[in-house]
């Protein structure tokens, strides 16, 4: 315990000032961008997210999974990684500048420049997410912490000064040169994990021979509930991007984003603990898994609930003084996606254990039941009701995902509803009690 504990605090100790500074970074962006400005930005960084989801297939939780139990080699399974991005690559260029993608871009955005963004940040966030996950599996949390950290004081000071020189009229930043400076940073990042692979203990050998039934086989069965489940899960939380584009164009998408990013902000707390218990949940030990995923849940939901009553208190005159008079009515669907923030960070925690066990299926399900619920209450209300609606639907789909994934662990792991939310005084000294 003692060992996931401190690395969980470390990681804390990084990703907290680097949410606080990625919080300014956006502030500056968001003002940059304009509401218009802002959910173009969206549709394009939705669509990347779901391009990397899509081409590593889940791969990098293949990679903690079977990198931490160690029935797979680490050169193996750099060799899958190495497959992956030979294949995807091309494939992915291919479509992107020679064929008709329109549906990838918002409209007047298709132009060769907007091509090559979208193909170099795919690739380069492709390239981090693989090695990121090399790094979890040899529990390397320093060098992720690291570069998390040093990223967010590079965009903090590059979006304030391009804010400053455009504030005084010393340059023109239109939404190519923010593309261009958001690519930039990326590269940089990318050659930071780089060097980080290098610098950790990780032995680059990638294996090229390949076993069907010893290698390929258990890894793609893994991961493709997995990598189905994640798509969904990406669905899930964007698709009322899309719809809100279309029934209510960019402005009101802008404002509604914002609301959902800065919502969203609670769920880096989930995030942190759920990406470091991965590979200590998918060591074999179900007794220790279960003391684990037990303590971490109950502190997890206490904390979560005290951050969303703080900020339902605060959070309509925080997105007014931060953002501006253009974005206040970003107020109104973020108090309502507060409700849904409760649940999805509870979701989180359980795919994460569902995954460490192997129980892909039981997330698949979830996040479907989930999806079918956005779509059906996103076309019913967002029409209607607008970002409102939008907000409302999205909170509801979390509840309904977060039941599922609860009935099946208190009826099949045969957990108790106080083992998984009620906090006890214990929790906070025995994570720092020797294992």
């Amino acid at each position: 315990m003692r060992s996931l504990t401190g690395n969980i605090l470390r990681t804390f100790s990084t990703q907290v000032p680097s949410l606080i500074i990625s919080i300014i970074s956006g502030i500056f962006l968001t003002r940059l961008l304009g509401a218009e400005g802002k959910g173009v930005y969206a549709i394009f960084y939705a669509n990347i997210e779901i391009m990397v989801m899509i081409f590593v297939m889940g791969c990098d939780l293949g990679i903690v999974y079977y990198g931490s139990n160690k029935k797979i080699s680490i050169g193996k399974l750099q060799g899958i990684a190495a497959y992956i991005l030979l294949i995807s690559i091309p494939f992915v260029a291919l479509i992107i500048i020679f064929l008709e993608t329109d549906f990838l871009f918002p409209d007047n955005y298709n132009s060769l420049f907007f091509k090559l963004f979208l193909l170099g940040m795919f690739i380069l966030r492709l390239v981090n997410s693989l090695i990121g996950a090399f790094l979890k599996t040899a529990k390397s949390f320093k060098y992720i912490n690291r570069i998390s950290l040093i990223n967010s004081i590079f965009n903090v000071s590059t979006y304030s000064l391009l804010f400053y020189l455009n504030s005084k009229g010393i340059i023109d930043v239109d939404i190519q040169f923010i593309f261009t400076t958001s690519i930039s940073i990326l590269l940089i990042n990318t050659l930071m994990w780089l060097f980080s692979f290098k610098k950790s203990e990780i032995i680059f050998l990638p294996a090229f021979k390949l076993s069907f039934k010893k290698d390929i086989k258990p890894f793609f069965g893994y991961i493709f509930p997995v990598f189905i489940s994640l798509v969904i899960n990406f669905l899930n939380y964007r698709f009322d991007i899309w719809l809100v584009s279309y029934y209510n164009g960019y402005i009101q998408l802008g404002i509604y984003v914002l609301a959902v990013n800065f919502a969203q902000f609670i769920l880096l707390y989930s995030r942190i603990i759920g990406s470091v218990m991965m590979p200590y949940l998918s060591e074999d030990n179900d007794e220790q898994r279960r003391k684990y995923f037990t303590t971490y849940s109950r502190i997890n939901f206490t904390s979560v609930v005290l951050i969303v009553i703080f900020l339902a208190i605060i959070g309509e005159w925080l997105l007014g003084f931060l953002y501006g008079k253009e974005f206040a009515s970003s107020a109104g669907p973020f108090n309502i996606l507060l409700i849904g923030m409760v649940f999805t960070a509870m979701s989180q925690l359980f795919s994460i254990m569902l995954f460490s066990k192997g129980k892909n299926n039981v997330a698949l399900v979830a996040n479907s039941v989930g999806l079918i619920a956005t779509i059906l209450f996103d076309v019913l209300l967002i029409p209607k009701y607008g970002i409102i609606g939008a907000a409302a639907a999205t909170s509801i789909s979390y509840f309904l995902l977060f039941l599922v994934l609860l009935y099946y662990l208190l009826q099949k792991e045969k957990l108790k509803f106080s083992e998984i939310f009620i906090v006890k005084k214990s929790d906070f000294i025995q994570i720092f009690q020797k294992d």
